[in-house]
């Protein structure tokens, strides 16, 4: 019997010290699971104290610590060089025009005054402004409006369009809510109360390329640059989807340690009956 208990006691340690280990990243990780992977105290304190966080008749409102309420996003973005060197050449014999609030300044158009709301790294900026492209005598006429970058707390955004007018073929198109391009999110950071994401890159989705025409899912546009305000709480969180699967994969092994330890003792306890048998 005290062998017996040796077994099973010795198993039983292991079952709830790999418990244990598996629980200890999960509330550890909810504790830090807020802090953004690039904000250090001192500039956690600048955004608290900055007055685009205190002030909420400015350009944000927090709320309980994870809500901001934007309206100073800008984004400058290129599109893609080819593409306007391509419509600005002698073969589309094109131009390009911008309206409603956007701009352009060579090489990079503009947006400005984004407005939307986060919580939590989740939700919607949202940018007034129209692109038209125009070329091949009028056949290709494609105008991009109603931008927006819609975050869903991992280290991908999507940003959305809508299209209509004519593809580079002729083709007519009328789409709202395009899910034109992803955006990688993952080196986002926060300083002085001002997120920023810089030189981010970006590639053409199934939808926006069936939109859009010309160029196939998948294909690499100019990278972007999108700043706007916040605090630490409220940003997009990348780190949280590697701190789940970390987690994950933690338990996991914890269960499989566990199911070892059960068949360590079936097979011990097993053994010992036979042994007993065999002696008497």
């Amino acid at each position: 019997m005290r062998g017996l208990n040796v077994c099973v006691l010795g198993p039983a340690a292991l079952i709830v010290t790999a418990v244990l280990i598996a629980l200890t990243p999960m509330t550890s990780g909810a504790a830090e699971q807020r802090q953004p992977l690039s904000v250090t105290d001192d500039q956690t304190a600048a955004a608290t104290d900055s007055p685009a966080a205190t002030n909420t008749s400015e350009t944000i409102i927090a709320a309980d610590g994870t809500v901001c309420d934007v309206t100073d996003a800008a984004i400058t973005w290129g599109l893609k060089e080819s593409l306007r060197s391509y419509i600005s050449g002698t073969i589309a014999n094109g131009e390009w025009t911008v309206s409603d609030g956007a701009t352009y300044e060579t090489p990079d158009f503009g947006w400005t005054a984004g407005s939307g709301q986060l919580d939590a790294g989740s939700g919607t900026l949202a940018f007034d402004g129209s692109l038209r492209l125009t070329g091949h005598d009028g056949i290709l006429d494609t105008t991009l409006a109603g931008l927006e970058i819609v975050f869903d707390g991992s280290t991908t955004a999507n940003l959305v369009f809508d299209v209509f007018g004519t593809t580079q073929e002729g083709l007519p198109v009328d789409e709202t809510d395009v899910e034109f391009a992803t955006i990688d999110v993952s080196s986002i950071t926060v300083a002085a109360g001002t997120a920023l994401l810089e030189s981010a890159p970006v590639v053409l989705t199934e939808a926006g390329s069936d939109a859009f025409g010309t160029y196939p899912a998948g294909e690499e546009f100019d990278p972007i640059t999108v700043t706007f305000s916040a605090t630490p709480d409220c940003m997009p969180q990348p780190q949280d989807v590697n701190q789940a699967l970390l987690s994950a994969l933690i338990i996991i092994g914890a269960i499989i340690a566990i199911l070892v330890a059960i068949a360590i003792v079936l097979v011990l306890g097993r053994r010992r009956r036979r042994n007993r048998a065999e002696a008497m």
